[in-house]
Order: C-alpha cells, then structure tokens, then sequence
C-alpha cells in the first residue's frame, strides 16, 4: 500500500483530498434545501432594509424560586426564527436579530424547558420586549409561575443597578403594550 501511494504524485492526492471534501459541503438532504436557504437570506435582507437590525447575544436569567431552566428560545421580532438554546447563566453569542431602534409592540415567543424529575417540560409563553435606546444582549428573564419578560441592554447586566430589571425582583414588572 505504501508503494501504491508513492507512485500518485503529492498535488494529485491533494487535489483528489480538496474536491472530495467540498463535494460533501454541497450536499442537499432534501431536493430544494439550498433555495430555500437563499430566500431566508434574501427575506433577511429585504427586512434589514425596512427594519435595520443588529445581531446580539442572548443570556437568560432566574429569578428567586425559578426551577432550573434547562434550554431557552426566543422568538425574532419580525420572523418565526427563534434563537437561544443555552441554559440560564451562559451568553448565547450573537446570533439574534434586533431592531437597531425599538418598535412599540415586539411580541416575542419564549419558549423554555424546565425539566421535571428527568422528563422534558416545555413551556411557551408570549412577551414584548421592554423600551431601549440602545440594542445590546437580550436577556430573557425567569420568574415564578411561569412569568417571563424581555429586555435589551447594551452596556448593563443583570447585576447592574442600570438594568431594566433588578436581579433582585421576585416579580416581573408590568408587561409593556
């Protein structure tokens, strides 16, 4: 086998190796996989032209007496992508899309898993996201019976005393219209 391998000239093998492997980066599993993935990205830019955004992190937060929050979601504004998948604690880096200028009215999905004794226990809930000047993280946050609310911040945490909402609250301030 050695022997074999000598005799292919070296640019060859490589040539060979490079158009194996971008073969497979073509692949479609489905017939249509790639044209639909072509008008998402041309939806995207459509809306980025009526509604410019920003790509921003997500990171969720507990509040006392929330059960531990497994895995969270949060639905895009103005789509039905929803972007999160991390558990509370752990910033989920950049791949949200937030209007640059907050939009009265940005009712968002948040949809989260708080298992209970090792079994899924997915929860859906709608929520607008608070008033900001300036588009930063967007932290979902948990609070008992199943409240959630959603704020952007660009510059303060949760542990701030600048953020919309004090890590301290036990209940969620009143959900804006």
């Amino acid at each position: 086998m050695k022997n074999k391998l000598n005799t292919i000239p070296r640019a060859v093998f490589v040539a060979l190796m490079v158009l194996t492997i971008s073969a497979c980066s073509s692949y479609e599993r489905f017939p249509g996989q790639n044209k639909i993935a072509e008008n998402k990205a041309r939806a995207a830019e459509e809306l980025e032209k009526e509604i410019p955004m920003l790509g921003v992190g997500t990171m969720c937060v507990e509040h006392s007496n929330v059960d531990y929050i497994h895995t969270y979601y949060v639905q895009e504004p103005f789509s039905s992508n929803m972007e999160g998948g991390g558990n509370c604690g752990k910033l989920v880096a950049g791949g949200y899309r937030l209007p640059r200028k907050w939009q009265q009215g940005m009712k968002v999905k948040v949809r989260w898993n708080r298992p209970i004794k090792g079994k899924d226990n997915w929860i859906e809930k709608y929520t607008t996201i608070m008033p900001y000047d300036t588009p930063g993280i967007l932290y979902v946050h948990f609070f008992e019976n199943d409240q959630v609310r959603v704020v952007s911040s660009a510059y303060d945490g949760p542990s701030s005393p600048d953020h919309p909402i004090s890590i301290n609250s036990i209940t969620p301030p009143l959900e804006v219209k």
